[in-house]
């Protein structure tokens, strides 16, 4: 598509665009009085937000169910657009049916501060964060309301976000088969696609994994230390396989978000073991929230943890 740039991770058939994980989709720069644009979502519906001149406060949610939708404007400025799946790729692939402009598209000339990958789990995929009781649902999950990616935004990083909910680093006791993890799928477009994904370079990779990992560990009492020790190498392996990419990349390990206490022995040892070969590791430790659905963080927690991010990641790439 002329003057549009994609969001994150995507893939092209026919023509036509397909959007995957949470925070996905695409930008541009118009001048008119709207657009119109019209998604498909597979196998759920699904939401998308459209944030207009990086005003991240004033962002509006649209229901994916089979129409088109109209947004218009109310003056004849120029403006930046950027459309954003909510949706994790464990919900739905979302493919752009339609996309249609009431005037013209500009050059796209937004300039990114930095460019950011991030490869988590749950607390990375929004899962279940805008109810604190009930059903799992489309509903009440919201990746572009996830701590990490409204912190992102805000600092106005471009992204490439690859999460998914019961995913570990390298195995889980939540997937099937319990021993795949998100290290399999690096080069991949999404969990939920086995399409090729080009990993380019970028300054910051943040990782949020081992919540899942753990669960399995201690699943597997027998093979305890042998468990954890791959956990370590498969650790050692992701970041090597981005730093060949990027030999100054900085690298941030987080957790604490779910507050999971049972886990931080994992995510300790393995900074204690990684932080001798690389000279920019870095850790960064939630106080954590557990009141939302199945004990992940309710979205005012994303919302102060997002601000807590903005400071760690503004030290780091100072």
């Amino acid at each position: 598509m002329m003057n549009i740039k994609c969001i994150g991770r995507y893939s092209v058939s026919d023509n036509h665009y397909f959007f995957y994980n949470g925070g996905s989709g695409f930008s541009f720069k118009m001048k008119g009085t709207g657009f119109t644009v019209l998604f498909k979502s597979k196998p759920n519906d699904g939401y998308f937000y459209i944030i207009v001149d990086r005003d991240y406060e004033n962002k509006t949610k649209v229901l994916v169910n089979g129409e088109s939708y109209r947004f218009s404007f109310l003056d004849n400025k120029d403006h930046y657009v950027d459309i954003l799946k909510a949706n994790e790729a464990n919900d739905n692939t979302f493919e752009l049916v339609d996309f249609i402009v009431d005037g013209e598209l500009l050059e796209y000339d937004h300039h990114y501060e930095k460019t950011v990958r991030v490869f988590g789990d749950s607390t990375i995929a929004g899962f279940g964060i805008l109810a604190k009781s009930g059903e799992v649902s489309i509903h009440n999950s919201d990746s572009v309301q996830d701590f990490c990616y409204h912190a992102l935004y805000e600092l106005n990083m471009e992204m490439d976000v690859l999460s998914a909910s019961g995913y570990g680093l390298t195995f889980s006791a939540y997937t099937c088969p319990k021993n795949i993890g998100i290290i399999d799928y690096i080069d991949k477009v999404s969990t939920s696609s086995q399409k090729a994904w080009k990993n380019t370079k970028c300054d910051l990779l943040i990782v949020s994994l081992g919540c899942n990992d753990n669960s399995y560990i201690q699943e597997q009492p027998s093979s305890r230390e042998e468990n954890i020790k791959k956990f370590k190498e498969a650790y050692q392996s992701l970041i090597d396989s981005q730093i060949k990419l990027n030999k100054d990349l900085k690298v941030l390990m987080v957790y604490g978000t779910l507050n999971e206490k049972d886990a931080y022995y994992l995510y300790e040892e393995t900074y204690n073991y990684l932080k001798k070969m690389y000279k920019d590791l870095y850790i960064h430790k939630f106080n954590g929230d557990s009141s939302a659905i199945s004990n992940h963080a309710y979205v005012t927690a994303h919302n102060s943890m997002a601000e807590e991010l903005k400071a760690v990641i503004k030290d780091i790439l100072k």
